[in-house]
């Protein structure tokens, strides 16, 4: 008889136990995902905050933290994780009441692109382990994975060409209506460059000098269509990693820099597209534009995007993973146009330099 009411005590406290854990568990509970940057290179470490806090007195003696993200993140290998086509882990915590509990976690990003994890899910089992309770949270971090930067010191030589091209032209090219100033006359200066009335009130001789209506910025067009489909993806990556490796070097050069493209960006179904800027903050906004782009998704053929970019006196810098008749077309009407047009071929295979100085092979 005893033994018959033990077990029923202990069937009526198994009851209420479960009864009270799941009506309580989840309450004071808070889980929290969150990127320690909001962006970072490809290839950088960046770690992950994983945040925990049970604001009720009641303990939750095994908590599981479940969440997924891309395989191209790569977390430290254990036996908490697990990838497929992405990443799965699910880490376990004894939550103490009224505690909170934070790990970091590191993890490389080997894939530019931009990355989110918007759901956590919550398990925990009761005090003596015999049901699980658990419910979806919504998570809000995002992070951007900018393109692998790589050395352009091989593209000097180009650089020395643009920019004697672009210093000749702002000397010939100057604009009557940009005034920027006066100074005193030389000999191999023009008569009708002379400022009389500041010559009389000076009593020195002195001459106009003007602005160049030539554009002083490099709009770099990127390509994001590539027929080589043995190596497309490949290409492709590269000529996003050209596009904002040489806007870096350009930008700290102090030449200011565009960007236009034929690439959609993975958020709003736009082009890829950058108005010209100078600094690390524009560098910035090229890099998060970058993450975007869905290479996948482009929106018209690259010699339209060429084609549409704005005509004469400008110097453009094509990066391309395709060199096709129609697109060498293009170019040569824009440079007859009075645009200067610079070129980056990405290939697959070591080629002899082109006939043209102004373009140049970069072979993976």
């Amino acid at each position: 008889m005893i033994l018959i009411f033990a077990v029923f005590v202990a069937f009526m406290l198994l009851c209420g136990e479960r009864k009270y854990f799941g009506a309580n568990w989840n309450k004071g509970l808070s889980v929290q995902l969150r990127f320690c940057q909001r962006g970072v290179n490809a290839g950088e470490t960046c770690s992950l905050e994983e945040t925990v806090e049970n604001a009720k007195r009641m303990s939750l003696p095994s908590l599981q933290v479940k969440f997924q993200t891309s395989a191209s993140l790569l977390f430290d290998r254990d036996r908490n994780a697990a990838v497929t086509d992405n990443y799965y882990r699910n880490d376990l915590f004894a939550a103490g009441g009224r505690r909170r509990i934070t790990r970091k976690l590191e993890f490389v990003p080997i894939q530019r692109g931009y990355y989110r994890i918007d759901t956590i899910d919550v398990l925990a089992r009761d005090f003596f382990y015999t049901m699980t309770c658990s419910q979806r949270q919504e998570n809000d971090t995002c992070l951007y994975v900018y393109p692998y930067k790589r050395d352009v010191s091989r593209f000097e030589i180009l650089y020395r060409r643009m920019q004697g091209e672009l210093l000749a032209v702002r000397c010939m090219e100057e604009d009557p209506f940009a005034f920027r100033g006066m100074r005193e006359y030389r000999p191999t200066d023009s008569m009708r460059r002379i400022n009389w009335k500041s010559t009389a009130k000076t009593g020195k001789m002195l001459v106009n000098i003007y602005d160049s209506s030539f554009s002083q910025e490099i709009c770099i067009v990127l390509n994001g269509t590539c027929r080589q489909e043995g190596k497309k993806r490949e290409l492709q990556e590269m000529a996003v990693s050209i596009a904002s490796s040489v806007a870096q070097d350009l930008l700290q050069k102090g030449i200011p820099v565009s960007l236009r493209s034929n690439i959609t960006d993975i958020l709003h179904g736009e082009e890829v597209c950058c108005e010209a800027g100078m600094g690390g903050s524009q560098q910035l906004t090229m890099d998060r534009k970058l993450a975007l782009a869905d290479l996948k998704n482009v929106t018209i053929p690259f010699e339209e995007t060429v084609r549409q970019c704005g005509g004469g006196k400008s110097f453009y810098l094509i990066i391309t993973a395709e060199d096709t008749t129609a697109l060498r077309d293009e170019i040569e009407k824009k440079s007859e146009a009075g645009d200067q047009i610079y070129g980056i071929i990405v290939c697959s295979e070591e080629k002899k330099k082109p006939q043209d100085d102004h373009f140049i092979y970069w072979s993976i």
